[in-house]
């Protein structure tokens, strides 16, 4: 009786402002209802009483609520749908918010943004406690992620609720972007799920996109950090590696978005992995100078000795009369000698997963159409199961970011290789390469990565030459009896040869002579890499010799115009023919 005789009152006002308002203006006062006016003052309460689900009781709750809204127009119907979408922690309990939506999109138009307007405000001012906040980024996503329903024949009603979140949220991702960097681990994985299902905007600031960039890809290092220290400490797994699935799935649409944010996305993901803080997580250790470990300050003992400290005990003062050396009294330099601290090895699974994960990313990154993809970062489906090929330009965008990280110096360097005399030159430039590479193992899976978006790897040059005069001088001062009693320099050369055949910058009977190094002595793998050289001296990695092929989708290189590969491959054939025992099943490899 209560809620007919309100409802009776609230819908024959003769001020019907609030119900319409596109009608004309009262001629009377309007009828003031006290039993509303005081709870307009409790809608907070209301809305948890409604949200306890007691049998009958939460049904009157929400019509009474209902009432309210429409009595005390727009602000008290966005509040109370603020306080519902803060406080439901269940599907069951969210659903009285589209409820309430329904009842009053009769009578007002545009409460959901201005709902989602009134939650970023909330956040802006610190309002929000974290179990709210949690909650509300929580019940946004659900709420956008309803869409599928639609796609699967369900009912229109929530459907076109969800569409109406996601393009109120779709203008507010600059505000829901600082909080992928909160400091509560449960607040940040919320809003990564609810930005990496949310719509992006058809337009928005650059300054924006590259805060929204820089953010999901440091939130990207910390859940690849969280996740392999919830498995240490026994926490959710299921949760932190959906973080991380979140993550990358946020990362590739933000790539696909416009050729600036895809540029952002990938320069970042090179530094943020080659970044001293994120090392360990690609297996990468930190090295001084001179290429030592380096020791926590925490390991190294503080003797409490201070040079100043000690000299002031005996003056305030130095006498700089009559000379111009100055004579100290006492004093201890340094700290002694360096403590030797057993390296902490990390953990080989975690480090091969972390791997995977970033070059997860990088290819999804650089095989999205970055450049003439979709609003949304989806890509049309494709007839076939083969991968989408690397994006040339995007991995030019890694090959410039990782030379640039390795070895500013050689930045927009010469791609032209001198003669091999001329790396005694740049000893001190390529010893600092070759010592990137040893503390990242990392920077092989992108150098690959690249290599497959010929003709990137020609922009990386300088750092396959300094790398490669490296391994051959180690090949040629070694005294061990075979290659494989240096497993590092082993595997570098492997690889290296191995990525420069990827990308064309070598024919293919040279680029199969790494398969013959673990055979071979020291002397002779310098010998075919001496040939490497010789070739690559003769025939430069130039962009220009690679045309793009319109059935592959990619550029090739066509060797037969670089002249007779002949003369390079005669080295080879000799290590062959003496190796004959060990070789032979190699033979048909070397074939010209």
């Amino acid at each position: 009786m209560l809620l007919l005789h309100l409802h009776k009152l609230v819908f024959n006002r003769t001020d019907g402002v609030e119900v319409n308002p596109h009608h004309s203006a009262p001629s009377q006062p309007q009828r003031v209802i006290p039993f509303l006016e005081e709870l307009q003052s409790h809608i907070g309460e209301l809305c948890a009483e409604t949200l306890r689900l007691e049998r009958k009781r939460h049904l009157w709750l929400h019509q009474l609520l209902c009432l309210l809204s429409v009595y005390g127009g727009p602000s008290v119907a966005t509040e109370a749908f603020c306080q519902l979408l803060t406080q439901a922690r269940n599907p069951e309990e969210l659903a009285l918010a589209w409820q309430l939506h329904t009842t009053l999109s009769s009578c007002m138009a545009g409460l959901i943004p201005a709902a989602v307007a009134r939650c970023v405000a909330q956040i802006h001012t610190h309002t929000l406690g974290p179990r709210q906040l949690r909650q509300l980024l929580l019940n946004l996503a659900a709420a956008i992620q309803s869409q599928d329903e639609e796609r699967r024949g369900a009912a229109g009603v929530q459907s076109s609720m969800a569409i109406q979140v996601g393009s109120a949220v779709s203008g507010h991702l600059h505000d829901f972007g600082p909080l992928l960097l909160h400091g509560d681990p449960a607040v940040s994985h919320a809003a990564v799920r609810l930005l990496s299902c949310s719509p992006l905007p058809r337009t928005s600031s650059p300054a924006h996109l590259l805060l929204l960039s820089r953010a999901a890809v440091t939130h990207f290092f910390l859940a690849l950090r969280r996740r392999g220290e919830g498995g240490k400490v026994g926490r959710d797994a299921g949760q932190a590696g959906e973080a991380v699935n979140c993550s990358v799935l946020l990362l590739s649409r933000f790539a696909a978005y416009s050729p600036l944010t895809l540029k952002a996305v990938l320069q970042q993901l090179v530094e943020g992995a080659l970044h001293k803080g994120n090392a360990d997580l690609f297996g990468g250790q930190l090295a001084d100078m001179s290429g030592a470990p380096l020791t926590s300050p925490s390991v190294s003992p503080n003797i409490g000795a201070s040079l100043l400290d000690i000299n002031c005990r005996f003056g305030t003062t130095v006498n700089f009369s009559g000379s111009v050396w100055s004579v100290f009294h006492a004093g201890v330099i340094g700290k002694g000698l360096k403590v030797r601290t057993a390296t902490q090895l990390p953990d080989p699974s975690g480090v091969i997963q972390n791997s995977q994960t970033l070059l997860a990313v990088v290819v999804q990154c650089c095989s999205s159409s970055g450049l003439n993809g979709s609003i949304n970062g989806s890509r049309p489906p494709s007839d076939t199961d083969e991968p989408a090929p690397i994006n040339a330009e995007a991995a030019k965008v890694v090959a410039v970011t990782l030379v640039e990280n390795v070895c500013p110096d050689v930045a927009n360097g010469e791609l032209s290789w001198p003669p091999e005399e001329h790396a005694r030159t740049t000893v001190e430039r390529d010893i600092h390469i070759r010592r990137c590479f040893e503390t990242h193992p990392v920077l092989f899976p992108l150098l690959q990565v690249v290599a497959a978006g010929r003709p990137a790897l020609c922009y990386c040059s300088a750092v396959l030459r300094g790398l490669l005069a490296t391994l051959l001088s180690h090949w040629e001062a070694s005294r061990e009896m075979l290659s494989t009693d240096s497993p590092w320099h082993l595997q570098a050369s492997c690889l290296l040869v191995s990525c420069m055949g990827e990308g064309q910058l070598l024919p293919p009977v040279l680029a199969n002579v790494h398969e013959a190094f673990p055979h071979l002595t020291p002397f002779e793998v310098r010998l075919l890499l001496l040939a490497v050289w010789e070739y690559m001296r003769g025939n430069g990695p130039m962009p220009q010799k690679f045309v793009f092929s319109s059935e592959k989708g990619l550029f090739c290189r066509d060797f037969s115009r670089d002249g007779d590969v002949a003369r390079y491959v005669a080295p080879i054939h000799s290590v062959l023919h003496k190796n004959i025992d060990r070789l032979g099943h190699l033979c048909w490899r070397f074939q010209l």
